[in-house]
């Protein structure tokens, strides 16, 4: 054989030894690239898994937290119904307390209204007799709901303390009315003026007269006084303003 066969011969050997380390270089390298990207899906498949953990430990605090706030709300609703409750049956035994009083109390309180409306009879009675007919209607209107079992003892209490105030603000008014009275024994309309409760003036046929509290017969209004009379009578129709008027009362008698 010929040393240039030979020297094919060798290289075509060498070849085919190269190509055969690199045909194994090939298949390890392949190997190698498969086994990480078999890694590297089973490493995103994990966090993945990882990620859908968090994410349901997440969810699971969460309900964990408004279960618990939700505990915590129906606690104190309870609690407030408790003390809610615990009121009605303190206020519950109260209002019993009450209703056992109410008895006992509407007894000690007849007797009571009774003294009140004598008081305020034998009052109007030793009164100046103005518009009698409407004081006595009250009066009779207060002694018929004082003997009316249906109505409450706070109504008669109420009837009893309006009729006082009234009379109280008799005291305090300066009025003008009309009335019928007997003169001579004929029925004849006059107008009244009442000056609180010291004194009443009527006008009959022009002429004035008057009745006091220390003196309870009708006298005439000296001449003098017509037109003081007559501006009192102006201001009490309220025709005209308000103003200082001079009234013909008795002046102050010597207590010696």
């Amino acid at each position: 054989m010929s040393k240039t066969f030979k020297a094919i011969r060798m290289g075509m050997i060498a070849s085919a030894a190269a190509l055969v380390t690199a045909g194994g270089a090939y298949a390890q390298l392949d190997e190698a690239l498969r086994v990480a990207r078999q890694s590297t899906q089973e490493g995103a498949q994990a966090q993945q898994q990882i990620t859908q953990i968090a994410d349901a430990a997440d969810n699971a605090e969460r309900q964990y937290l408004a279960a618990r706030e939700q505990i915590e709300s129906q606690r104190i609703f309870l609690e407030q119904q408790r003390v809610f409750l615990l009121s009605q049956e303190n206020e519950l035994n109260a209002l019993r307390t009450q209703l056992e009083r109410v008895g006992s109390i509407e007894v000690d309180l007849a007797p009571m209204l009774l003294d009140m409306y004598v008081a305020r009879e034998e009052f109007i009675s030793e009164d100046i007799p103005f518009q009698m007919d409407v004081r006595q209607r009250r009066l009779d209107n207060i002694q018929t709901a004082l003997g009316d079992a249906t109505i409450s003892a706070a109504e008669r209490y109420r009837l009893l303390l309006n009729a006082y105030e009234i009379e109280m603000g008799y005291g305090r008014s300066l009025r003008a009315y009309s009335e019928e009275v007997d003169v001579d024994g004929v029925p004849q309309g006059v107008e009244i003026l009442q000056i609180g409760r010291i004194a009443l003036i009527r006008e009959i046929d022009g002429q004035y007269e008057i009745l006091t509290q220390d003196n309870r017969e009708w006298r005439s209004v000296p001449g003098s006084m017509a037109v003081d009379v007559q501006r009192a009578f102006r201001i009490a129709r309220e025709v005209t303003t308000p103003e200082v008027f001079v009234a013909p009362l008795p002046g102050p008698t010597d207590a010696r």
